[in-house]
């Protein structure tokens, strides 16, 4: 009988677990909304030419592999009074939103595809600068504010819950202001900007409301290259980041893909069932994925959710012209794509609790950045990819074969994932002790410095 292990229960509070959900969604409208449909936008809307559009976003890979490992290296590295990640989110807040605004209102001439082009380019760039800057801080905040994969479920209950506004956005909004009808309505441009201006002040005002490890600012500065060398140490992380690959490529295709299919195959009340029971997928999956993590764990929980999106996927593709029963395997995309989102968090946190047995220090931002490296150009990938197939093969080897692939092959990874069972539960339980006594530690210095308050 396998012994049971008991982690110290975790306080968090309403307030951080509330600011921080928000703040999530804030940021993930601003680049998902982006990255999920500026594809479609482009060259549906703009009509730019889809073989340029695929150049563009393989330069921006290469873009990707270099700004986010500097970005993480000097998010790790600020020492400030309010910590390592909150003056980023807080500062560069309207900025991030003005890079949104951009990405939408071209400042080249339609007719000249060169020019539009190089647009499409542009604003790509300015804006997963700043994705890459806020991002990261979002991306390391979770592993800080938790430690238990309770203490990490239950913001993510939040995170997920408000978040679920996110996944409304992203797929109705899209769906009515740029399909079915020719051209850009006039509404779409004011919606954008609200949108904008409003993620800007979500930022800008959480910020005030959740805190970091302050004592991680004791460690010292870490080189460059040394940093990034030293995640190769993790192995498990290397094998984690497999499924991260795939998935992150699995993602935007289903989302670009999507309004491809509205605007070519399914309308009517098929596609309002389509909808409705894709959201209620996205909403059975939050729920079993938030109330099962603690109990089955996080890898075998994201197995189940990677099996239950290949299975959809594979429906999708063998009766995907059948568009009234559609919603029957969108339902299950839903549930596992939900479920995948909120485990994959957790993973990712106890990849970044195991670097802290390895190395001894918090280097959340660095993963951040390394993770970037493997995951960012399979946006460019994922885009790239499916104008090649929706050209040469149509829409459901696009949209659906493909992704049954390459989930298909996250869950065989999986299998030798092994921070999981009693032997990690032990090592989390010596790591948030570990914490307790840093905190400590951190404590006394600023006594004898004179800079604690009695």
């Amino acid at each position: 009988m396998s012994e049971k292990i008991e982690l110290p229960e975790e306080h968090i509070s309403i307030s951080t677990k509330t600011s921080f959900a928000f703040a999530t969604l804030a940021n993930n409208i601003l680049n998902g909304l982006v990255f999920g449909n500026i594809t479609f936008f482009y060259n549906q809307k703009l009509g730019a030419d889809a073989t340029l559009l695929t150049i563009g976003w393989f330069i921006f890979a290469f873009w990707n592999v270099i700004n986010d490992p500097i970005a993480s290296y000097f998010i790790d590295n600020t020492r400030t009074k309010i910590g390592r990640r909150i003056p980023y989110i807080r500062y560069g807040s309207f900025i991030y939103a003005l890079a949104f605004i951009l990405c939408w209102i071209p400042i080249a001439p339609l007719d000249n595809q060169f020019a539009l082009f190089l647009n499409f380019i542009f604003v790509l760039f300015f804006l997963d600068t700043m994705f890459s800057i806020v991002g990261c801080c979002f991306f390391c905040l979770p592993a800080e504010i938790a430690i238990t994969a309770k203490g990490r479920t239950s913001l993510g209950i939040y995170t997920s819950v408000i978040g679920f506004i996110n996944i409304l956005i992203g797929f109705i909004v899209p769906i009515v202001l740029l399909t079915g009808q020719e051209g850009i309505p006039d509404i779409f441009y004011p919606v954008i900007i609200i949108f904008a201006l409003l993620c800007a002040v979500i930022l800008f005002g959480t910020s005030y409301f959740y805190k970091e490890n302050m004592f991680a600012q004791l460690q010292p500065h870490e080189p460059f290259i040394e940093g990034i060398k030293l995640t190769f140490k993790n192995k498990p992380f290397w094998i984690f980041m497999i499924p991260a690959f795939f998935l992150a490529i699995v993602l935007p295709m289903f989302q670009t893909g999507l309004l491809y299919y509205v605007q070519n195959t399914i309308g009517g009340l098929d596609l309002i069932l389509l909808l409705f029971f894709l959201i209620i997928g996205i909403v059975i999956g939050m729920a079993f994925n938030v109330n099962k993590m603690p109990q089955i764990g996080p890898k075998k929980i994201m197995i189940i959710n990677l099996s239950v999106i290949t299975i959809a996927f594979i429906i999708l593709f063998m009766m995907g012209q059948f568009t009234l029963f559609a919603w029957i395997p969108g339902f299950f995309a839903g549930i596992g794509f939900a479920g995948a989102m909120v485990s994959n968090g957790v993973l990712m946190g106890d990849n970044i609790d195991n670097d802290e047995l390895i190395t001894g220090k918090r280097r959340e931002a660095i993963y951040g950045g390394v993770n970037a490296i493997v995951t960012k150009p399979s946006l460019s990938i994922a885009n790239g990819l499916f104008l090649f197939l929706l050209g040469s093969y149509g829409i459901f080897t696009a949209f659906f074969l493909i992704p049954a692939i390459f989930t298909g092959i996250s869950i065989l990874a999986l299998y030798w994932y092994p921070l999981d069972g009693p032997e990690w539960l032990k090592k989390k339980k010596y790591i948030f002790e570990l914490h307790e006594k840093k905190e400590q530690e951190y404590l006394q210095k600023l006594a004898k410095e004179g800079k604690l308050k009695s």
